[in-house]
Parts: structure tokens; C-alpha cells; sequence
């Protein structure tokens, strides 16, 4: 098996039919061979890759069992690693296999790198196609390709419809009320956006990076931080306000694994969602009290696995003999129902019925405008949105002329000044997020060309929807620029208008005139 860097593993693996599936059998880790190497010493990480490369491909895990000479006589309901079949979207805990086997009463559990067999449903893979599967897995191959995962750096993202491209399974889209993600993170600038690769380290889609394409304006993000508090647990909330965006980010892997690999210092294609309001909450939300609730949680995940099918993206991995814990992901889909079940969570705002239902799913890799590598005020599909921030700049950039008077203007500019013989020009420009650059209509260039024009950014709005559906606006970061002249070397176009030259020729209609009847029996 080669990993994502392409170092081949010290690690035996075999793929081989298992009655109407196939199974994937891990050899066990150990003692050192006749050359004076520990036997399949790199087992951790070989059992890692061989699950997140199933679980991208969508498997099913049927089943984990352990397949050494010791248990083999033991019937498969005490040689059994897992309680049920999951999807591999939904982390699993394998430890417990060092149970498996171990006299009555033993102190510790034994070994937990003995040999696996994992039955495993994978679309694409049949039966008979064993020696396929194996080589895919070995080289990370994606599942219907014919050639191996690219290296880095990243190539270009590409777009929804292609071979590939991670399909959400949307499940929370018919219902306002679920509308709330946790992040997973340990950044400093913690409520300022969600922001994830559009490819992980192996070059391949990962759909807990991708969900920051499912968010919409007004949903509501929890931070669940590890180093913020002595203790990881849940430290506040934010608001989507703008998204999804691409962008560039440099993301060095986590986790066991993950931090294994070369660190990769180059920026990454990204998928970026910007937010605003980020409000702590009254005391950090850890594991303890999620580990109270985990009963309720069980429950939860349960009814939503029987009321929808696909993953669920829940925030929760359960084992069978150690406590509940956060997921090992970035972005994870946070079921409402899950507010009412930790009494701790009292303090996130509920979401009024009134709330609109997403109208229409929306694939991952299909973002609303393309992103520089930077913040910007853009485009914002929500009309109402729109038009409170605009309001809300528009007033912020009025109250820094005092003494002069103050006309509202539109077009080509915002605001006209005047106070005595001056008069001056105000073009004004707002966002929720974090401004670099902001879009100028050719109208308002030529304008400040042509006269005594300053700019007003107002960038970092916050805002809230009441429940009768109005946006209430606050804050905000100003900055203002005097003898301002948008010059041609801070200018970048964005849209061009094709004037048609003359054609070579006019074609005739060849569709021709509608046919009556008996034409349309000839035809």
C-alpha cells in the first residue's frame, strides 16, 4: 500500500470474495521477521488509509472481525469489532478488538493491531472484482478511474457534474429548523468564516470539507475549540452570512495520520462560507456533558438513520466501550434536536418556523461567485440582506461628515456632500465579511475619474433576522479613502460585454415553418 505522500507502507493487506461481498483482510502487526523488521509495522496507518479511501468511495461496512489463528474456532458473534453495519462517513472505533480473544478476566486488553477481516459493500466493485478493489486501494485510485490519484500540488477545483465530485446528501434541506453546524477547529480567528480545502491531502473530494457548500445565509455555526478552554467543548456561536466562496488556504492535515505527512506550505484550492456575530457562550460546552446525554444522542441519530438514508454528517462518534466523542472532522451537520437534549446548548438561538425551506439542493462544487484569494463585497443572493447592509453602510458613511449637507444619490455614487462652495462625491461599500476588494461598475469609475470622489468601505456588518423576517444591522469596520481615483493597476475585470462583429453570413432558419399534418406523417 503506498500512502498519500507515496511511501509504501510496511503493511500486508489482501482483498478476496466473501460470500455475496468482499472482504479486506489487514495481516496483524508484530515481531520481527527473518530480516530483522517488526512485521507489519505501519498497521495504524494502513487500517486508516484503507478506511478514509472506502469511506470516500461511499462503502458500506458490513462487518469487522477479528481473523486470528487464536479466535478463528470462536463463533463470529465474539470475534466482532463492530455492533452493526455503518457507513464509513460515520467514524467507528476498532480499538475494542484487543478484548477480543483475552482470557476471562485478563487486566488489560491485548493486542489491537491483530489481523482484520472487513466485509465491505463498495459501489463500483462486485463479487468478482477482488484484484480490482486491492489495487485501488493500494494506490488510492478512486473508484471507476483508471488512473492513480494526482500529486501535489492541487489541481484546479472542478465543478459539480464531474467524475468525482462529492454528492451531499442533503437530508436537513425540507426543514427550517435544521439549520446548525459545528466546526472542529483550533484556529485563532475563530467565528470569522468556515474555510476548508476542496480536496484533502490525497487529492480526493472529503465531504466534511465540502459541507461548507451546503450552508446558506442565517444558518448558525457552534465552534467546538480544542485549545480555547482547558478542556475542547463548544465556546460559541456565529451566523452565515455569505457563500460559498472559493479561495486559497494552507491547511496542514491533523490527527494521528494526518500529522504524519510532509507539512504542505503552498496554497490549496478552498471552499470559504463568511460569518459574522460571533457570540461565546455563557460557559464552554465540553465532552462531559454531551457524554450526560448520550443516551439522547444515541436516540437522535437513530430516528434520523431510520427517517432518512445516507449519512448524516452527525456531530457524534459512539463506541461500544468508551464514552461518546466529537467527530474526527472539520465541518459536521448539528441536528436541532440536539439543542433540547443538552440543556448546556440553552443559550443558541432557535430558528422561528417562519424560516424559509431551502428551495432546491445545491451540489458541492458549485459555488454562488468565484472568490480572489481574499475577502471582497460582493454579490449577495438575498435581496433583503442586500439592502440592509447597503442601509446600514450608507448611514455609517453619512455620519463622518458632520456639518455638511447630505444628499442620497444612487447612481453613478452613493452620497453628494456639500458644505459651502465644496462639494464632494461619496461612493459607498458594504459586507458582512472582511473587505480586500470590492466591485465597481464601469459607471462608478468613470465617475471618479471625473470628480472629487471618496471611498467609504464599511466591512464586518453584523447581523440578525428577526422573527417577522427584518435584518437588524450593527457594527462594522470603517475606513475611508479622500482624492480617491480607482486606477487601472488595482483594477481587474471581471465581466466583459462582446460587441458581434458583422457575420459571415445569415444561415437560414433551417427548423423551417411548422409542419401541417400530412408533413408531419412524411416526416
Amino acid at each position: 500500500m503506498t500512502d498519500d505522500t507515496g511511501r509504501v507502507l510496511n503493511a500486508e493487506f489482501a482483498v478476496e470474495p466473501d460470500g455475496q461481498r468482499l472482504s479486506v483482510i489487514l495481516e496483524s502487526a508484530g515481531g520481527v521477521t527473518a530480516v530483522g523488521l517488526a512485521r507489519n509495522s505501519d498497521y495504524t496507518p494502513a487500517l486508516e488509509l484503507i478506511l478514509g479511501r472506502l469511506r470516500t468511495w461511499g462503502a458500506l461496512l458490513v462487518d469487522a472481525l477479528v481473523d486470528s489463528q487464536r479466535t478463528e474456532q470462536l463463533p463470529e458473534s465474539e470475534r466482532r469489532v463492530l455492533d452493526r453495519s455503518v457507513r464509513l462517513s460515520d467514524v467507528e472505533d476498532l480499538s475494542r478488538q484487543g478484548r477480543i480473544g483475552q482470557a476471562p478476566g485478563a487486566q488489560k486488553a491485548g493486542n489491537n493491531r491483530k489481523r482484520l477481516r472487513l466485509r465491505v459493500e463498495v459501489p463500483g466493485y462486485g463479487v468478482t472484482d477482488a484484484a480490482r478493489l486491492a489495487a485501488d486501494l493500494a494506490k488510492g485510485v478512486p473508484a471507476g478511474s483508471a488512473t492513480p490519484r494526482p500529486s501535489s500540488p492541487l489541481p484546479a477545483p472542478r465543478r459539480a457534474g464531474e467524475p468525482g465530485v462529492v454528492r451531499l446528501n442533503e437530508w436537513w434541506r425540507d426543514d427550517p429548523a435544521e439549520c446548525y453546524w459545528l466546526e472542529i477547529t483550533d484556529r485563532d480567528d475563530i467565528g470569522a468564516n468556515v474555510q476548508a480545502l476542496q480536496r484533502d491531502g490525497s487529492g480526493r473530494e472529503n465531504w466534511s470539507y465540502a459541507l461548507v457548500t451546503a450552508l446558506r445565509p442565517g444558518d448558525i455555526v457552534l465552534h467546538w475549540h480544542k485549545t480555547k478552554h482547558q478542556a475542547p467543548g463548544i465556546v460559541g456561536y456565529s451566523r452565515a452570512v455569505e457563500g460559498p466562496f472559493e479561495d486559497e488556504l494552507v491547511w496542514q492535515a491533523r490527527g494521528t495520520y494526518g500529522q504524519s505527512r510532509p507539512a504542505n506550505h503552498e496554497p490549496q484550492p478552498s471552499w470559504r462560507y463568511e460569518l459574522t456575530g460571533y457570540t461565546p457562550l455563557p460557559a464552554p460546552v465540553d465532552q462531559t456533558a454531551f457524554q450526560y446525554a448520550e443516551t439522547a444522542l444515541r436516540q437522535i441519530k437513530q430516528k434520523l438513520d431510520a427517517t432518512y438514508q445516507g449519512p448524516l454528517y452527525f456531530p457524534f462518534a459512539f463506541y461500544a466501550s468508551r464514552p461518546v466523542r466529537v467527530m474526527q472532522a472539520y465541518l459536521v451537520k448539528l441536528p436541532v434536536a440536539i439543542l433540547d437534549a443538552v440543556p448546556e446548548l440553552a443559550a443558541v438561538p432557535r430558528v422561528h418556523a417562519s424560516r424559509p425551506a431551502r428551495t432546491a439542493p445545491r451540489p458541492a462544487g458549485s459555488p454562488t461567485r468565484k472568490a480572489r484569494s481574499r475577502g471582497g463585497s460582493g454579490y449577495i443572493a438575498d435581496p433583503v440582506l442586500r439592502q440592509a447592509l447597503e442601509r446600514h453602510a450608507v448611514d455609517r458613511a453619512a455620519a463622518l461628515y458632520d456639518g455638511y449637507d447630505i444628499e442620497e444619490m444612487g447612481k453613478p455614487y452613493d452620497l453628494r456632500a456639500v458644505k459651502g462652495d465644496q462639494e464632494l462625491h461619496i461612493e459607498v461599500k458594504g459586507s458582512s465579511g472582511t473587505a480586500d476588494t470590492v466591485e465597481l461598475t464601469k459607471n462608478e469609475v468613470h465617475h471618479a475619474y471625473d470628480a472629487e470622489t471618496h471611498l467609504v468601505v464599511v466591512d464586518q456588518i453584523q447581523w440578525s433576522r428577526d422573527p417577522n423576517g427584518e435584518i437588524v444591522t450593527s457594527g462594522g469596520r470603517v475606513r475611508r479613502w479622500t482624492s480617491w481615483t480607482p486606477h487601472d493597476d488595482r483594477l481587474e475585470a471581471i465581466r466583459y460585454r462582446y460587441r458581434l462583429p458583422t457575420a459571415d453570413a445569415e444561415l437560414p432558419d433551417l427548423a423551417g415553418p411548422a409542419p401541417g399534418p400530412t408533413a408531419a406523417r412524411d416526416a
